[in-house]
């Protein structure tokens, strides 16, 4: 099932946000690799990033051939369990209330590898879908409880985008809209905001890092 990017009202952003996204320190720090898969941290003192995650840091994830953005606040600890997702495309956004990031092709290379985790490492619950990581547009690992040999797995799901749609799959089919424990409940106008803000730093960083 798609779920449509729900869309957040456009406001401008004051001369202090800009001030304070650029200063002598960059406000972020990421790079793209050979696969076109992109990352970058904000920095934990950035006013704009605190006031989405708080003291948790924030993340975003994007693709050179893709305009949709992953933005993170990530959770504590090597788990990520309590991670919050925000999925933008354009003006509209998606949330996500679980999701640890893992590029597509780390998951291709490495279909059944176990997780790094705070408590060694996790088997992945089944090995990656070769063909709808070929579909994806993010991957995303969910920390769910394991069977008689293991107490915890990983659970890879797959986002796989469509226009301003975005449908949740996992290997053992698609995530329904009203499943709560993967989509996020409606974001308020506040949240909305703290994402744009992030997200207008991040353009304006990356159309003068470029990297690479």
């Amino acid at each position: 099932m798609f779920v449509k990017f729900r869309l957040f009202s456009a406001f401008t952003l004051t001369v202090a946000i800009a001030t304070s996204a650029f200063a002598a320190t960059p406000p972020l720090f990421g790079s793209c690799d050979s696969n076109g898969e992109c990352s970058a941290v904000f920095i934990r003192t950035l006013p704009e990033a605190k006031a989405l995650c708080g003291d948790r840091p924030a993340s975003v994830a994007w693709r050179k051939d893709s305009t949709l953005l992953l933005l993170q606040c990530i959770g504590s600890g090597t788990d990520r369990e309590d991670s919050t997702s925000y999925l933008i495309n354009g003006s509209g956004i998606v949330g996500l209330n679980y999701g640890r990031y893992v590029k597509i092709s780390f998951m291709k290379q490495n279909p059944t590898t176990p997780i790094p985790d705070k408590f060694g490492t996790v088997p992945v619950c089944a090995p990656a879908n070769v063909d709808k990581l070929r579909t994806s547009t993010f991957v995303l690992l969910d920390k769910r409880p394991g069977d008689s040999t293991t107490p915890y797995c990983y659970d890879v799901t797959y986002l796989i985008t469509t226009g301003d749609s975005v449908q949740l799959d996992t290997n053992v089919g698609t995530v329904q809209t009203t499943d709560k424990s993967y989509f996020a409940e409606r974001i308020s106008a506040r949240t909305r905001q703290h994402v744009e803000r992030l997200v207008q730093i991040f353009r304006m960083w990356h159309d003068r890092q470029q990297p690479n």
